[in-house]
């Protein structure tokens, strides 16, 4: 069994999904899982629809319409006017729409998931339904009865031992060798959806990939393979061809987009290699990422994430920031689930940098501003270079407004004013 991970630009449009198909047939007498993301930008636009029905705004509904519409006219590229797909598709947007109409919950997090896995769930109906019009016989699986999760909305935690139990039930039947499925998504035991995390498909792609036991995991993406900086940001980026567990975990660690923070450690606890290659060249051999014995030399890797916000604590008292201190933080850090991409500790103050993430960070102020005084500066970059030497530092640093340092032996960490 091989687990095969395609994203939302993969199959953004008819063409693509077509391509997708060419690709699959490369691999016909392979068993395999294929994971499909939603389409394109299609996640981001039903954020928009997620924000508007919050604030009780009817624009909801056209927003909405607009992304079953698009989903339609794919379906009209592929199979031609009055699809039954069509109908299909028509009938999972309706569920949406029912739900808006008789939820009662006023949580963000718990209405983000519901209405947001329409795009996997639409996006794996119409590529289905073409491999099999394009002789690639498959079985459609819902996600949500795979995947077991805790009730963290839009962060869900796996529950593994479900998880597993529930895969295994589910495929037991051998009389395809090609799965459909959607990243992102899962539900809780009372079936309520939730999802993984933004981007959280490769994570799925993961879990399944543990829970097969799979030979090994192929994650297609429209650069050739992992790069050593982002580049549609740094021109000149160049290919690693192979990478250690240990690099990769790192790396996402500190915010590499190729690939999901979460998506190592499932593989690495089974030692299941993957390979990261490019769907528009997909006979090229992109990366892989696996146990290595022999070392590997690394170029200066380079991430840049944009859109921090730094907050600083001090106690009113002037008071050292201390253990006790420390801990009261962390725990809502932690409740709150928003994650610190850097922080460092002064005698009276406590700095963190984060996404920013509004509605997170007013909860963390909300609920230490009685016990430390809390300043807040934003539009902030921070750039994260492993295996830096002079000269990548005199190139990246040179010019900026440095607000914080952080440095090892490996890594170079600087907060800087955009």
């Amino acid at each position: 069994m091989q687990v095969f991970k395609f994203g939302g630009a993969s199959v953004k449009d008819a063409e693509s999904i077509k391509n997708v198909a060419t690709i699959l047939k490369r691999h016909e007498d392979v068993e395999k899982v294929v994971i499909v993301s939603a389409m394109g930008k299609t996640t981001n636009a039903l954020e928009e629809v997620v924000n508007l029905y919050i604030k009780k705004d009817k624009k909801y509904l056209q927003y909405l319409h607009e992304v079953r519409e698009y989903h339609q006219f794919v379906s009209d590229d592929l199979f031609g006017l009055k699809s039954p797909i069509q109908y299909k598709i028509f009938a999972l947007f309706d569920i949406v729409e029912n739900f808006c109409s008789r939820n009662n919950s006023e949580s963000y997090n718990f209405i983000y998931d519901q209405i947001i896995s329409v795009g996997e769930l639409a996006s794996t109906t119409l590529v289905a339904a073409y491999l099999n019009h394009a002789g690639i016989k498959n079985k459609w699986l819902d996600a949500r009865e795979l995947i077991r999760t805790d009730h963290a909305f839009t962060d869900a935690q796996i529950q593994w031992s479900t998880t597993q139990k529930l895969v295994n039930s589910k495929f037991k039947d051998k009389s395809h060798n090609t799965y459909i499925t959607q990243g992102f998504i899962g539900s809780t035991e009372e079936r309520f959806t939730t999802t993984l995390g933004r981007e959280g498909s490769d994570f799925t792609a993961a879990v399944l990939s543990y829970c097969l036991n799979a030979e090994k995991l192929l994650i297609w993406k429209d650069v050739e393979g992992v790069m050593n900086a982002d580049p549609k940001q740094f021109k000149d980026a160049i290919l690693i061809p192979k990478i250690a567990f240990k690099e990769a975990i790192e790396m996402t660690y500190y915010g590499a987009k190729v690939i999901h923070p979460k998506t190592i450690r499932p593989l690495q606890n089974k030692n299941i290699p993957l390979e990261v290659r490019s769907f528009i060249k997909s006979d090229k051999g992109g990366t892989l990422i696996h146990s290595f014995k022999e070392e590997i030399s690394y170029p200066p890797i380079i991430v840049r994430k944009e859109d921090q916000v730094l907050i600083s604590f001090s106690a009113d008292d002037f008071s050292f920031i201390a253990e006790k201190h420390m801990q009261e933080i962390f725990g809502v850090f932690a409740a709150v689930r928003l994650h610190m991409n850097m922080m460092q500790n002064g005698a009276i103050n406590f700095v963190a940098a984060v996404d920013n993430k509004p509605e997170k960070i007013q909860e963390v102020v909300k609920l230490l501003e009685n016990i430390f005084s809390i300043s807040i500066t934003s539009e902030l970059d921070l750039l994260t270079i492993r295996h830096y030497n002079d000269a990548v530092l005199n190139s990246e640093l040179s010019g900026k407004s440095i607000w914080l340092t952080q440095k090892t032996r490996e890594t170079i960490q600087v907060l800087c004013k955009v």
